[in-house]
């Protein structure tokens, strides 16, 4: 599988481990680019359900479609599959307790 980033900023901070952590700090930043590692070794979609440790879980609401997994205590980083569900779309990192 191929990623898709939203921004070109989510995609300098998984390029540059450094740019991660100077926007997230040390914990969120190197999880971030482990997470995101992780995602693109998946050979398909449904293949990232059955790793407890990422808690890949459906969002609801406005945000149908898209899925969530558990970087740190607080933060998330929010996905999904793309039209032909070959590639993985990087929507979002954020801190959905803020």
């Amino acid at each position: 599988m191929d990623l898709i980033f939203r921004t070109r900023r989510l995609q300098r901070c998984f390029e540059e481990e450094k740019e991660a952590i100077r926007s997230w700090g040390t914990d969120v930043g190197r999880r971030y680019v482990e997470r995101v590692n992780f995602i693109l070794a998946a050979n398909v979609w449904d293949d990232l359900f059955t790793f407890q440790f990422l808690a890949l879980h459906p969002l609801r609401g406005n945000r149908q479609g898209q899925f969530a997994a558990r970087l740190t205590g607080k933060y998330r980083l929010v996905v999904r599959p793309s039209e032909s569900r070959h590639d993985i779309v990087i929507i979002n990192m954020e801190d959905y307790h803020g």
